[in-house]
């Protein structure tokens, strides 16, 4: 009994040790994760940002919708950015524990490699189903949100009938408006010219001043023009109409919008798996590949991450990259191919998945003998 009694007591010991140690790995990895992933997320949402600067620099789209478009944008980028993300955070908090000895410690503790990479695992199961989801459903959803934003305010700011020290022509050329000056919020306008093609001729307007108001539903545009004048006849003959007013009031009214997807990178999942089509399934595939990716570039990470004695703590951040720049290049090869039919879709990526994971199963094994 008082044999058995220590057994136990020694399993529970190793148990809550056991516990100690995932967990101490474990915050190590999610803390190099998070910091590498605010890194990296930063300077995308950066570059994304000065790309859609530029579209509503030409005017094409409202800077309200900066913002909106920006980070919906983003959303897709994190399906990219997150297997990289944590293969550098495991090999950068590895390579930290490894510098400081603590490896050789855990080891010498009767730490076997498998225990330490457990953790790193569990890490990457849960990012996988987040990387899933992002790859399957919202981050297509966001990407069709930002398309049909630009879309919408690329139609609504056609129908912009004012800009400052500009001729401005919109309804497909039947009107040509023109302002000297705007207010900063765009509602307010200083003197005002219009030429205005109608059913039975055309008129110009001039008006002293102006506002304009947007209905946020439907787009309509309610332009009143103060103290003017407005003339009506057909262009060339003598015989025409002046009117003088003090408030006209001109309603423009965008065409019906209806949204399309031409992009096949934002097609929802379920429309791609019920399609024949090989780009299709090639785009399904890659989708696909995210989670997996995910799983696969964890495990490889561990014995990547090895340091010998005196060996800089970030001496193998460089062969960890372009690990994954080579996996990521063969997966966007045998997509190309799938899409262009040299490779049937059964086969897909998995023969690239089975690759990466070969080299990682074989590092590890390299890893186990030098241990031994």
């Amino acid at each position: 009994m008082g044999r058995a009694a220590r057994r136990r007591e020694n399993q529970a010991s190793r148990g809550v040790r056991g516990s100690i140690l995932s967990r101490y790995l474990m915050r190590e990895a999610a803390e190099a994760w998070i910091a590498v992933t605010v890194v990296l997320l930063a300077i995308m949402i950066g570059t994304r940002f000065a790309s859609v600067l530029g579209i509503a620099a030409k005017g094409e789209l409202p800077r309200d919708l900066l913002v909106d478009v920006a980070m919906l944008s983003t959303v897709r980028y994190l399906v990219i950015l997150i297997p990289a993300s944590l293969l550098l955070a495991i090999m950068l908090s590895l390579g930290r524990l490894y510098a400081d000895s603590e490896i050789a410690a855990m080891t010498g503790c009767g730490v076997g490699f498998g225990r330490l990479c457990r953790p790193f695992l569990w890490l990457a199961a849960m990012l996988a189903v987040v990387t899933g989801a992002l790859a399957f459903s919202f981050g297509p959803w966001a990407g069709r949100q930002a398309d049909y934003l630009l879309k919408d305010a690329k139609r609504l700011v056609q129908y912009t009938p004012f800009e400052a020290g500009q001729f401005r022509t919109v309804a497909g050329g039947r009107a040509v408006f023109y302002t000297d000056s705007m207010s900063p919020a765009g509602d307010r306008f200083g003197r005002v010219f219009a030429q205005i093609d109608e059913a039975r001729g055309a008129s110009v307007v001039v008006a002293d001043h102006g506002q304009q108001s947007i209905d946020p539903a439907s787009g309509d545009r309610a332009v009143q023009l103060f103290d003017g004048y407005r003339y009506y006849g057909l262009p060339g003959a003598a015989d025409y109409d002046v009117m003088q007013f003090h408030q006209l009031t001109l309603r423009l009214s965008p065409p019906p919008f209806a949204y399309i997807n031409n992009q096949r990178v934002l097609s929802p999942t379920l429309a791609l798996a019920g399609s024949a089509d090989p780009q299709d399934q090639a785009e399904l595939q890659a989708r696909l590949a995210a989670p997996l990716s995910v799983l696969i570039l964890a495990l490889l990470a561990v014995p990547l991450s090895h340091l010998r004695p005196r060996e800089g703590r970030y001496g193998k951040l460089v062969i960890g990259i372009l690990a994954y720049l080579a996996y990521i290049n063969l997966i966007s090869f045998g997509q190309t191919w799938i899409a262009k039919g040299r490779i049937p879709p059964a086969i897909g990526l998995w023969w690239v998945h089975g690759l990466v994971l070969l080299v990682a199963v074989w590092l590890i094994a390299r890893r186990q003998a030098m241990v031994r």
